[in-house]
């Protein structure tokens, strides 16, 4: 038996007792017995929803934790998906920017190769019509130069046969010899000039 068995027995008994009932007392100890069996359902039972009861509130706690708990990691979830969707189009635009930019930098360059082509076109044309213009200058040059050389030798070689012809015809007569050489050197003015 247990203390509050005991104790409650004592009590019916002192008190069946106090009142002279002895004879009762062996069904007085059933129904103590009964009574204090009834008495310790009923503390069994109400010391069960106590703790049914707190362990309703522990277990309720424990899960309000856990649902809470998971609140937030669907919350963090929430927020991460936010944020890589927010890096994902940041990336996404970067990249359209880069190709877009790629473009650009293709176009500018194939614009400027062919300016470049276009620029170089012209440099050999102007080249080449330098080139042209220093040989036909030097062509004039030597053209010139020849021309003066002809000169030259024509004014020596006429020279020379004025000499020889004057030498003789002023051996044959010295008085033509004036005459003709004055018209001589008429004749090689015009010449020379």
């Amino acid at each position: 038996m247990s203390v509050l068995d005991t104790i409650a027995n004592q009590l019916f008994i002192g008190a069946a007792y106090a009142q002279g009932e002895v004879a009762h007392v062996e069904h007085i100890e059933e129904d103590t017995h009964s009574a204090v069996e009834l008495v310790l359902a009923a503390a069994l039972l109400v010391l069960l929803l106590i703790l049914a009861l707190k362990a309703r509130k522990a277990i309720v706690g424990v899960l309000d934790k856990r649902t809470d708990r998971i609140r937030e990691d669907l919350a963090e979830a929430e927020r991460l998906r936010s944020e890589a969707e927010a890096h994902l189009a940041k990336a996404q635009a970067r990249e359209r920017e880069a190709v877009a930019e790629a473009a650009a930098i293709i176009e500018r360059a194939k614009h400027d190769a062919q300016r470049h082509r276009e620029k170089a076109a012209v440099d050999i044309e102007e080249a080449m019509k330098r080139r042209e213009a220093m040989a036909l200058q030097r062509i004039a040059q030597a053209e010139a130069h020849a021309v003066a050389e002809v000169r030259a030798s024509a004014v020596n070689v006429a020279v020379a046969a004025a000499r020889d012809l004057v030498g003789r015809q002023l051996a044959s007569d010295p008085s033509k010899g004036s005459a003709l050489l004055d018209g001589a050197i008429a004749e090689l003015d015009g010449k020379l000039h």
